[in-house]
Order: C-alpha cells, then structure tokens, then sequence
C-alpha cells in the first residue's frame, strides 16, 4: 500500500510517496519546489500570494500523488510556514478549502521529536544532537543513549535570516557579523547552558545541501562523520561572490545559492556553542519520522 506525505516548508515543499508492503518500506516517489513562503510573510502575516503559491504547489503534488495513492492516503503537514505566522488558522481554512487537504500544523518539539525519528532510520543516534535548519526556523534536539533529553526550536531559519540581513546574493562582513549575532541570541535563550556535544547529526534541505558542498570541496567527501571544522572553512571559501568556489557552489546547490551563507553560519554557531567536533548527515528526516510516528501508527 502507498501513502504520500506533503511537507509544506517555509523554504521548500516536498512530496515523498511511501510504499508499505509486508513490513517493508520504499520509497516510491520524490518530488519537491521550491516556495520560498517566507518571503510572502509581512509584519507576521502570510500574504495572499503565499498562501496562493503554496495551494498550487500542494495541488500539484495532490495530482502526482493521486496518480499512485487513494485521496486518503495524501498526508499534509506543515512546519514554520504556517507554525510562526500570526494568521495560521486563515491560511489552514483556505489552503483546506483549495486542496481538500488539512495541514496538520506541528509545533516546534513535535517537529524535532519526528526529525530525530527520522534521523535514527539512516544513522546511528545514541549521543549527540541533531540539527535541521529550515526556512523559517532551527530545531536542536539533544539525544542520550538513543533517547531524546531536550528539544528546542528556534524562530531562525536560511531564508529569513537571508531575507532580514543580505541585501545580496552573498552577506557582506557586517551582515555575516548580523547573521551570526542572530543565531547567538537564538541560542542563549535556549538556556542549554554549559552542554557540550562532540557528536552533530544534521537532517533536512540545508545539512544536505552542505553535504553536497563538502563533496565537491574536500577529498574527505566518502568519510561518513564530517569534521566539523569543515564549516567554518566552507565559509571562507564562498565569502568571495566573484571567486570560483563561489561560482562552482551555485553550479553545485543553485536553487540554494542564496540561502546556503545563512545557513552556513547558523551552522557554525551552534557548532561554536556546543563544541561540536564531527558533523554526520542522515539521508532522512522529518518526512520520514511523520510516516512513521503519524502515518502508519494511525493505520
């Protein structure tokens, strides 16, 4: 039996169509666009061209996955794109009344909890702390003995930091320097004070955009635990929008090319903050987690 999942991102939405037979689990189909909702959000509010946007693409991902699965089978959840906006419930009713389909709007733990379910499917998740930076927000999920002890969302993601700090396609010094103190904030107030983790595993569009680019960038590219430290020259190398490291990233990640520098940074501060010596980047994650924890659970 097949089941499809709609991720509704504030950065990108995806379609991942499952396949359910005899205890085994494929994945039949992937697709995915990018929205950029969070470029529609003003004064708080998700404007009436995001919202239509994201009806459009969910109502093309509807139409590809009704090829395979039943109209009950298409699963639709949402994250920050609809979590951190002031007029959530208006964009739910009509993003129902245009898809037939009701967002299940997940809080910030429920998404860390379901991207470390995910996470545990591709990697091994004994200790550490998990990353996934999105669009619009960054959950950090501290694990012991393969069980989670923290979870925290952070209403700081690649695309709104890029869109409140970078006034081009690559973040000046004082913007880096804005970025950074951003992500800082962010982190301070999580009140995780004292925790050091040598061991990061990273979930979602960003971790593995960065993957892409230590592969292209270092001959570790095979290592299945990144060093760290990976990040901070992975930013030195891209500062330069005239160099060819720059150039041979927006080949590598070009519908990224803007948001990647956010994300980088946000990346290394937490990185800084935890002291963090090895970065691992599992295959994946919060879509994967929500079938499991929510889709075949209630089956």
């Amino acid at each position: 039996m097949n089941h499809a999942v709609i991720d509704l991102g504030s950065n990108t939405i995806h379609l991942l169509v499952f396949g359910h037979e005899n205890g085994e689990v494929t994945k039949v189909l992937s697709e995915k666009d990018v929205a950029g909702l969070a470029g529609y959000i003003e004064d708080g509010v998700l404007g009436t061209d995001g919202i239509t946007k994201a009806c459009e693409i969910v109502n093309k991902f509807k139409k590809l996955a009704l090829e395979i699965v039943g109209p009950s089978d298409i699963h639709l959840f949402a994250t920050a794109s609809l979590r951190n906006i002031r007029n959530s419930k208006e964009a739910v009713d009509i993003i129902e009344k245009e898809t037939s389909l009701v967002p299940d709007v997940l809080d910030g733990e429920e998404e860390g909890r379901l991207g470390f379910t995910g996470a545990k499917m591709s990697v091994e998740c004994s200790d550490g702390i998990l990353v996934d930076i999105g669009g619009a927000s960054t959950e950090l999920v501290i694990f012991k003995n393969g069980k989670i002890k923290n979870i925290a969302s952070m209403p700081i993601g690649s695309l709104l930091l890029y869109m409140k700090h970078v006034s081009d396609s690559v973040p000046s010094s004082d913007e880096r320097d804005n970025i950074e103190k951003a992500a800082d904030e962010q982190l301070s107030g999580i009140g995780w004070d004292d925790v050091k983790i040598k061991r990061m595993v990273g979930i979602g569009g960003t971790l593995r955009a960065v993957q892409k680019l230590i592969r292209v960038f270092f001959e570790d590219d095979e290592k299945k635990d990144v060093d760290a430290g990976r990040i901070k020259e992975l930013i030195k190398m891209l500062k330069d929008r005239d160099g060819d490291a720059y150039r041979k990233m927006c080949d590598t990640i070009p519908e990224r090319a803007k948001t990647i520098f956010p994300g980088l940074i946000i990346l290394k501060q937490v990185i800084k903050r935890f002291e963090c010596d090895t970065l691992t980047i599992s295959r994946s994650g919060i879509r994967d987690g929500y079938f499991w924890s929510r889709v075949l659970k209630n089956e």
